[in-house]
């Protein structure tokens, strides 16, 4: 069966997906952000537990430090993430058969065009 799309649909559509990504992106972040945290936890030496222990110490005395802190590990967390997500964009969208051009990209600032079509492969080499 096929639906008819019109601009105001579409529009409508782009806006819950828009909003929907944001809710899970963000509840993805502290994921990440939990999981990235007990790996260096589980793989900290003496030498490791210390060092954090002192930075966290810092981090609880210091406001400042803690807000400065917790804002560079958010934009850690999305610069080590966005490439990520370009390339399963792009594997994914080669699944149903997409190009660039079928994307507006405008819609995710935080991707440049390049970023999907150096990750764009032959669909031929997809094996499924």
């Amino acid at each position: 069966m096929s639906e008819k799309f019109t601009k105001e649909s579409l529009k409508n559509d782009q806006e819950d997906a828009r909003w929907a990504y944001d809710k899970a992106r963000e509840k993805f972040f502290y994921s990440m952000l939990e999981l990235v945290f007990l790996k260096i936890k589980a793989i900290l030496n003496e030498k490791g537990v210390k060092k954090v222990s002192e930075m966290d110490e810092k981090r609880n005395n210091n406001e400042n430090f803690g807000v400065e802190f917790s804002q560079k590990t958010w934009t850690a967390l999305a610069e080590a993430w966005n490439p990520t997500e370009a390339d399963a964009m792009s594997k994914i969208a080669e699944l149903y058969g997409l190009i660039p051009s079928d994307l507006d990209m405008s819609k995710f600032p935080s991707f440049d065009d390049d970023d999907i079509e150096k990750n764009l492969h032959d669909l031929d080499d997809l094996k499924c």
